[in-house]
């Protein structure tokens, strides 16, 4: 490796200051760079992380040259040399190569000067804006195989026709003799668009009528899944009959959860909290069809155009610690229903909502996303048996906030613990 190259100890100390460094609480044991990819004036360190519990980690370290390390991904001519491998180039390490991937949302025509500038704020992964054309995002830890952000943009770009979500332009790649490992994914900038959540926080403060909207989002929502269920020929992507087994097994995971969310409680469980979720619940669910979904979807997961005309669904990476294969799995699409209302429940409280707000809300979102998904294969045979899914997959949903907001955040555990609360009251049977 260069001579320039920060020592290990030198880039454990920097690793664990930065904000998408997923295992702070552990502690670094070492830092050992596997290879190296030079990429314009910087270089994609690949660096096996070892951990003070043992475990390993791969993250991708884009660093300048020097002893001190440096963000490459701070500097614009390390930023266009990506964007320029992704647009099909290859760079080659001493193990390994960089392989450029571009797809059809890469534009005919671009200007001739795309100034880079880095976004701000994000946790686990780093984003970069190319004026109004393109936005890259570059992954910090690495996990081998298939990325689902990669994967499922490009089968709704090239393979639906559902518009709602960002086109994808290019995609970059590690390979080694240990596989592909996703290194950044490029797609086309939604102009005139912001955060969806903090749109939302504003109109509610505003006392806007945000229904037609919401009924809106529901609609693309529903789009969405039939979008990601419209390809039976690919075994990636086909529908699968839902299963007694699959149902078994997703109650277990609910139960699981929820088993969890009560010993983080301990002695401050409140009346209404179910000790158990049955099977009834989800039965509703077989014969109709598994499919791939959003997996991690909530309203920081949704861009606001145009003041709430128009929505786009973005970041279909999954959850980030959740292992590929687990990411990638076919469920109900319903688990994104469920996880948008979870969010709107997070919005009345945090916005302090009139308590008519939050009702009103998972009303105009739920009849919007019906809509949407009209005659979906993955839909339970009726309303009831909507109504009743939706419910346990928002227990086991707030079970999960639950657990995170006790380790990270326990000021918010009111809000978590009201709806799952809530919603075993809308579930029978529940014990």
């Amino acid at each position: 490796m260069a001579s320039s190259t920060p020592r290990s100890d030198v880039l454990a100390a920097w690793l664990a200051g930065q904000r998408w460094f997923a295992s702070k609480s552990v502690g670094i044991a070492e830092v050992a760079l596997e290879d190296g990819i030079p990429v314009g004036p910087g270089t994609i360190w690949i660096a096996r992380v070892t951990l003070a519990d043992g475990a390993t980690d791969r993250y991708a370290l884009s660093l300048l040259p020097g002893e001190q390390p440096v963000d490459a991904l701070d500097d614009p001519a390390f930023c266009n040399a990506l964007l320029d491998l992704a647009r099909g180039g290859v760079a080659r390490g001493e193990v390994g190569e960089a392989v450029g991937a571009p797809a059809r949302g890469w534009p005919e025509t671009l200007p001739a000067t795309l100034p880079p500038r880095r976004v701000g704020g994000e946790q686990s992964n780093t984003s970069i804006l190319f004026g109004d054309a393109l936005v890259l995002k570059a992954f910090r830890r690495l996990a081998p195989g298939v990325n689902p952000e990669i994967e499922m943009t490009r089968f709704l770009t090239e393979r639906t026709a559902f518009r709602h979500t960002p086109a994808l332009a290019g995609a970059v790649e590690y390979h080694d003799g240990h596989g592909r490992w996703a290194l950044a994914v490029v797609q086309q900038l939604v102009t005139g668009a912001r955060d969806a959540w903090a749109w939302l926080l504003e109109r509610v403060a505003a006392g806007d009528d945000v229904a037609p909207a919401l009924a809106l989002l529901g609609r693309h929502t529903g789009a969405l899944h039939l979008a990601l269920a419209s390809d039976g020929a690919d075994p990636a992507f086909a529908p699968e009959p839902i299963t007694a087994d699959d149902v078994a097994r997703w109650t277990t995971a609910v139960q699981r959860q929820l088993d969890a969310a009560r010993a983080v409680l301990r002695g401050r469980v409140p009346d209404g909290f179910p000790a158990k979720v049955s099977g009834d619940g989800l039965a509703g669910l077989v014969g109709a069809v598994k499919t791939r979904h959003h997996g991690d979807f909530h309203l920081g997961q949704v861009l606001a155009v145009r003041g709430g005309e128009d929505f786009a669904i973005i970041d279909y990476e999954g959850e980030p610690l959740r292992p590929l294969d687990e990411r990638r799995a076919k469920h109900t699409p319903l688990r994104d229903v469920a996880g948008l209302l979870r969010s709107l429940a997070y919005a009345a409280a945090t916005a302090r909502a009139a308590p008519a707000w939050e009702p009103a809300a998972r009303r105009a979102f739920l009849d919007g996303y019906r809509e949407g998904a009209a005659g979906g294969a993955f839909l339970p045979r009726d309303d009831a048996a909507f109504l009743r899914a939706v419910a346990v997959l928002e227990v086991e949903k707030a079970a999960y906030e639950i657990v995170y907001e006790a380790n990270n955040r326990p000021d918010w555990l009111p809000i978590p613990v009201a709806g799952l609360v809530a919603a075993a009251a809308r579930l029978e049977p529940v014990r």
